[in-house]
């Protein structure tokens, strides 16, 4: 088996496929969508490149046509599933999917439990009762807004 970090050759008809010029009749989405990759990569003139997201891909400068034909053949093998043949196409999205899915449902839970900006509004518009005033033991006397010269003492008021 050849190494996944090499250049090889593609199967996408690289290099050999003519631009497309006319769209054949009855043609179904996904057969387009692979014509106009093999286009694609025929415009480019290249025959062998890395595999998208290889160290050798992330090595090449990002003006080197194979990049773009990697990430192109990294899309149609993703059209197509082809990751991994064994796999039904549910399961293979949920194998490749659950951990992100799994984050999503954590962040979802926690940001339902923050308050939004309305609600703080509300809240801080909402009238709550007056603080009742206690005096504590060992704790110097509390003065009692709005009544000057008068505090309270614990087990007794005072006026001075």
């Amino acid at each position: 088996m050849t190494s996944r970090s090499e250049d090889r050759p593609r199967p996408v008809s690289a290099g050999r496929a003519r631009a497309l010029r006319v769209v054949p009749d009855n043609i179904t989405p996904g057969q387009a969508t692979a014509l106009r990759a093999e286009a694609q990569i025929a415009a480019l003139r290249v025959t062998t490149w890395p595999p998208y997201g290889s160290a050798a891909w992330l090595q090449m400068a990002p003006e080197d046509p194979r990049t773009y034909a990697a990430t192109l053949e990294a899309a149609e093998q993703f059209r197509r599933q082809d990751v991994d043949p064994d796999l039904p196409p549910a399961e293979w999205c949920a194998a490749v999917y659950a951990d992100a899915r799994a984050l999503a449902a954590r962040v979802v839970a926690a940001t339902s439990r923050v308050r939004t900006a309305r609600e703080i509004r509300d809240a801080r518009a909402r009238p709550r009762p007056a603080h009742v005033l206690k005096a504590t033991p060992g704790w110097p006397p509390i003065a009692i807004p709005g009544q000057p010269g008068r505090y309270l003492v614990h087990g007794q008021e005072a006026t001075e």
